[in-house]
């Protein structure tokens, strides 16, 4: 169900209102010296009433919508129309899709799910903290995209929490479920790094944007997002490389087990020689001295236990058993 939140404040005002209308909001911007819509869950007629009231180009409307929209940056007349991701981690871990709108008086993001993030946002506002109702919206867009870069950490820091758990468990007890484990944790960072790498060019294309209502100061503040984000995607490698090390240590640990096996499947076999060689010399269907009597016999253990003692001796004098 669609949903319009609008904050709009001046340096001395705050006003907020929830579940309006665009018509509402587009008053709001009139009055206000910066207007934040936040659309949630948007329908055709909703982004006809953007286009019309606001003057939205009508592809970035339709990227905005597109669930599968890479992070990218372009700019629409004076209107700058950004798609960047957010990562959202119920019982598996994907990303979701933020669009932002910015123009000389407005921000308008646009989602299809509710983004806590953005909470820290409106609180800021709330509180009228100075350096946010004195600036305009390209400072509005920056704290924005601060708040959602700077989002990404604590999950980074589950991820880093997992691995270290995993690589304890396969030390101590290697496993199928532990490799499994790992694989799955490779696979959502690869999943992560291919969606947030393209925001990395996308946040340096926006330092270098040359838009009337952007000052350089924000520029400044934008290059500290940048930072972030390289620091973000720097991490995931890192956790990559570390998947990468775990699983060759799953196989070193692995065939360390079966070499293990096999090296006391070995030995066994090996200290049974003299047995076998001796039923089957006194197996043999022909006569010998003492055939047939209990000289033969214990001549038979004692030739094999001898043999045996004698050469389970030799193979732990070589440091093999």
């Amino acid at each position: 169900m669609v949903r319009v939140d609008v904050i709009a404040y001046s340096p001395t005002e705050v006003v907020e209102e929830t579940d309006v209308t665009i018509g509402r909001g587009r008053e709001l911007t009139e009055k206000y010296t910066v207007a934040w819509l936040n659309i949630v869950d948007p329908d055709g007629r909703t982004l006809e009433e953007l286009e019309t009231l606001f003057g939205l180009h009508p592809l970035a409307l339709e990227d905005s919508i597109r669930p599968d929209t890479p992070p990218k940056v372009e700019t629409y007349g004076d209107v700058l129309f950004a798609v960047t991701r957010t990562i959202v981690w119920a019982e598996e871990i994907e990303t979701d899709q933020l669009s932002l709108f910015l123009a000389k008086k407005f921000v308008i993001t646009i989602h299809d799910k509710i983004f806590p993030q953005l909470e820290d946002v409106r609180v800021k506002i709330r509180r009228r903290a100075p350096r946010l109702l004195k600036a305009g919206p390209d400072y509005l867009c920056y704290t924005i995209l601060d708040v959602l870069v700077d989002s990404y950490f604590p999950h980074l820091d589950r991820l880093e929490e997992i691995l270290r758990s995993e690589e304890e468990k396969l030390v101590e007890h290697p496993s199928r479920h532990g490799i499994a484990k790992i694989h799955q944790v490779r696979t959502d960072l690869l999943l992560l790094r291919n969606a947030l790498r393209p925001q990395r060019d996308a946040f340096t294309t926006i330092t270098r944007l040359e838009l009337p209502y952007f000052k350089k100061e924000t520029r400044n503040y934008l290059r500290d997002v940048y930072d972030h984000m390289i620091r973000t995607l720097d991490t995931l490698d890192t956790y990559r490389e570390i998947t990468t090390s775990l699983m060759e240590v799953q196989a070193t640990l692995a065939s360390n087990a079966l070499n293990e096996v096999i090296k006391t499947l070995t030995i066994i076999f090996t200290i049974t020689i003299p047995l076998a060689i001796v039923t089957s010399a006194f197996g043999m269907n022909v006569g010998f001295p003492g055939i047939n009597t209990p000289a033969a016999f214990y001549a038979a253990i004692f030739l094999m236990a001898g043999t045996t003692f004698a050469l389970a001796w030799y193979l732990h004098r070589k440091g093999w058993v």
